[in-house]
């Protein structure tokens, strides 16, 4: 219930693809630091954390596909998709 909150205050679906099953959602920081924050404090007080301050603009949710895509700064192929096509468009 609680996730589903938090899933639901970032728009209930993946910011980049628009995935919206709950099982592949999950919280991403967009700056990094996800692994410090969860060796501080576990995922639900994170989450209560979060609701608490209102759904700040530091955190999103994306896909897990979307999320690893991510990872070590690499760009998301959604991304890489879209700006071809806007590129064509021009």
């Amino acid at each position: 219930m609680i996730r589903r909150k938090l899933i639901d205050g970032y728009g209930g679906c993946c910011t980049c693809c628009g995935e919206a099953a709950i099982e592949f959602l999950t919280l991403e920081h967009i700056n990094g630091g996800g692994r410090a924050h969860r060796a501080n404090k576990d995922v639900l007080s994170i989450y209560r954390e979060i609701i608490r301050l209102g759904f700040p603009a530091e955190y999103t949710v994306l896909c897990m596909n979307c999320n690893f895509a991510t990872r070590y700064g690499k760009e998301c192929p959604h991304v890489t998709q879209r700006k071809l096509l806007a590129s064509l468009d021009q």
